[in-house]
């Protein structure tokens, strides 16, 4: 799963205007985070085809870096974040931060988590049956 971090102004209506890039090209926007500075925003996005997106970006002069990300369904039952959490801590695995991601009727509320090792963190939630995402999951 990939990040798109977009660089922008922090100033009224500029969320609106980075926003209004995604209006034409068939791409959903999945996750959202936005990281306030004095002068300027990060704005990190997780989408349905991020090479379409990142097209928009590049067309419409926004300077921008990828990531990658580890996506998550959260577990049956109480306590899913909790689970995964621990599952990463116990194979000494940072997380920097965490947001939520905007499925579809037939996947359950997930998470996308950004680690200091995406590789490690997959393999380790793999091996412990958490279902993973990836983006041909969320293309639909």
């Amino acid at each position: 799963m990939r990040q798109v971090s977009v660089f922008t102004e922090n100033r009224v209506g500029a969320l609106a205007e980075l926003l209004g890039v995604f209006d034409e090209p068939a791409v959903r926007i999945l996750a959202l985070a936005v990281i306030q500075g004095f002068d300027c925003a990060i704005v990190r996005f997780v989408f349905s085809d991020t090479d379409v997106a990142t097209k928009a970006l590049v067309d419409a002069n926004y300077r921008f870096t990828i990531c990658d990300l580890v996506a998550v369904q959260m577990p049956m039952g109480q306590n899913g974040l909790s689970k995964v959490t621990k599952a990463l801590l116990a194979a000494e695995i940072d997380i920097h931060y965490c947001y939520a991601l905007i499925t579809s009727e037939t996947i359950r509320g997930a998470i996308v988590i950004h680690v200091d090792n995406p590789a490690t963190a997959t393999m380790v939630l793999g091996d412990q049956d958490f279902e993973l995402l990836d983006e041909n999951d969320l293309r639909s």
